[in-house]
């Protein structure tokens, strides 16, 4: 996989199937605990997901929401939403079927060129930093630095002035 054969495009309906398995994924411990029947806790997981786009849709109406394709397949998906103070990444995440190939570090690096290109900073919220992310962020060349309960992304090179 290389970045240039990578896709960005919005989300469709159409994408409803790969995104929920993204949910799924990116939710498992959370879902493992809803229900011990395993048609009960699919129900339960559907309807967390409907949820949870519904809210999102509300609390984010301009956010951009893209789904990131390789060779015609959806392997992921990023929402940033471009504030006053710069942008803001909602969700970046690939499936587990495509990770370790590049894919979320070439979608963070695009992300980081089109804050470049903007003069702004990148920026998540505090509870939405997982060891897990924040170690991406970090080998993704990236310094992650908290202010205003917030973390703010930016380029190492950069990282003296943020």
């Amino acid at each position: 996989m290389t970045a240039d054969r990578l896709r960005y495009r919005p989300t469709t309906d159409l994408d409803g199937p790969a995104l929920f398995r993204l949910f799924l994924q990116t939710h498992a411990a959370e879902i493992a605990t809803l229900a011990d029947d395993p048609g009960t806790r699919d129900a339960l997981a559907s309807m967390q997901y409907v949820e949870l786009r519904m809210r999102a849709r509300t609390e984010f109406p301009d956010a951009v929401d893209l789904v990131i394709e390789n060779d015609d397949a959806v392997c992921g998906r990023v929402v940033t939403v471009l504030r006053a103070d710069g942008i803001q990444l909602i969700q970046l995440a690939v499936l587990e079927e495509h990770r370790r190939h590049g894919i979320g570090s070439a979608a963070l690096r695009r992300l980081v060129g089109v804050a470049g290109r903007q003069g702004c900073s990148i920026w998540l919220r505090a509870d939405a930093a997982s060891c897990d992310c924040r170690r991406f962020l970090e080998r993704a060349g990236l310094t992650v630095t908290g202010r205003g309960g917030r973390l703010h992304v930016v380029p190492e090179r950069n990282a003296a002035a943020a």
